[in-house]
């Protein structure tokens, strides 16, 4: 019993440095007297942030990959090459729905507030996808789509389908190949939500999603999300949708849970579109994750480094967008991210107001101090990641894929 409880945290990959106070620094940058986010930036505000957790399962992300974490730096220089003066006018992220969508149990319109109100950008909607249709002649899904020339035309998309069960998945790349062709000129990027259980090779188990950060368009699937579904780690066409329920209690969590799983999922995936690695300095929204149950347990919020780098991108007025957001979160009754919030606020109108001497001009950050065990290391090869490639692996007879 005792040894159980002592593995109930397990060592990070081989070759995964955890990240030191200095490295976390480091890793946020120095601040100029005169940048405008000083106020904010105290290290009353780093301590609303919790540290990086450590593994609870063998499946998640940091027992399975090495991840060096990206630097504010480092995204600077990456953003030169992503965002130039010829993408400048690229302000507006475009939403589609392919397929049908539920909306007795999916909120579209609160998906689209959120998302405007996390990037404090504009979202839209636009519907290309005429039909999505199954055939049972052969098998296969196909799509009618309305093309940039403004003509229709039918496509036939990639299906894995088992007889037995009758489940069938679509392959995510045939998905983001009917994307490309009608990315809208603004676009700062492009991202198909589907019902449609997704894969994309015969490994997969399923994936969430995938993105071509080049090409600016993505496509996620919210099938797996549904907190009324249930399935089978090892087999990827057994599922099971608990019969709904008629209790407007019952259906209108459902409807909330799944929403708040959609923002965590599309806020991280854009933020990759948008140059931002994976977070290994905090517990992040950009955390990569292994396994649902670990995607499911990371916050709503990003951590101070990848705010930052946000801000640089959209140079948005960070009082105000936590504002917006803790209504969002209120209108929704998501209760710790409410909490969560009003902290942050808290602390950054009593710096603003104070004008204390916690504002700081450098990189002297206090963290809440870290809590680890002494633990040995897993010898496992594994890839490292890129932004433009995004692979969450689950390690086992098929894998579970979450982006790009």
């Amino acid at each position: 019993m005792s040894i159980s409880r002592k593995r109930k945290s397990l060592s990070y990959v081989h070759g995964f440095k955890v990240p030191s106070q200095m490295d976390i620094d480091k890793a946020l940058g120095k601040f100029d007297s005169n940048d405008n986010i000083n106020s904010a930036f105290t290290q009353n505000f780093y301590k609303t942030f919790d540290s990086l957790p450590l593994p609870k399962k063998s499946t998640n992300w940091l027992v399975q990959n090495v991840e060096k974490g990206q630097t504010y730096m480092e995204y600077l220089q990456l953003s030169r090459t992503l965002h130039t003066q010829s993408s400048s006018h690229r302000k507006t992220i475009y939403l589609t729905m392919f397929g049908q969508i539920d909306n007795t149990i999916f909120d579209i319109d609160s998906l689209i507030d959120y998302t405007q109100r996390f990037f404090q950008m504009p979202v839209k909607i636009i519907n290309p996808f005429i039909n999505v249709q199954w055939n049972d002649q052969t098998n296969q899904w196909t799509c009618i789509m309305n093309l940039n020339n403004g003509q229709n035309r039918s496509f036939k998309l990639r299906t894995r389908f088992h007889e037995k069960t009758k489940h069938s998945q679509i392959c995510v790349t045939g998905i983001l190949n009917l994307l490309q062709k009608i990315v809208p000129n603004d676009a700062r990027c492009l991202i198909a939500l589907t019902m449609y259980d997704l894969y994309g090779d015969e490994t997969d188990l399923f994936i969430a999603g995938f993105a071509r950060g080049n090409f600016r368009v993505a496509t996620f699937s919210l099938y797996r999300y549904d907190p009324y579904l249930t399935f089978n780690e090892f087999d990827w066409f057994s599922c099971k949708l608990k019969d709904p329920s008629k209790s407007k209690i019952q259906i209108n969590n459902r409807r909330n849970l799944l929403l708040l799983r959609t923002c965590r999922l599309l806020t991280h995936e854009i933020c990759h579109l948008f140059g931002i690695a994976h977070c290994i300095f905090y517990s992040c929204l950009l955390n990569g994750s292994g396994d649902l149950e670990e995607d499911f347990s990371q916050p709503l919020l990003e951590c101070p480094i990848d705010l930052r780098k946000l801000y640089t991108l959209i140079n948005f007025n960070i009082h105000k967008r936590y504002e917006e957001l803790l209504e969002f979160f209120k209108m929704h009754d998501f209760l710790n991210e409410m909490k969560m919030v009003e902290t942050k606020l808290n602390v950054i109108k009593h710096s603003m107001n104070s004008n204390s001497s916690d504002c700081n001009s450098s990189t002297s950050t206090k963290i809440v101090k870290r809590k680890r065990t002494h633990y040995t290391t897993v010898e496992q090869d594994v890839l490292t990641t890129t932004v433009a490639e995004d692979k969450e692996v689950l390690q086992s007879p098929a894998k579970y894929l979450k982006c790009h």
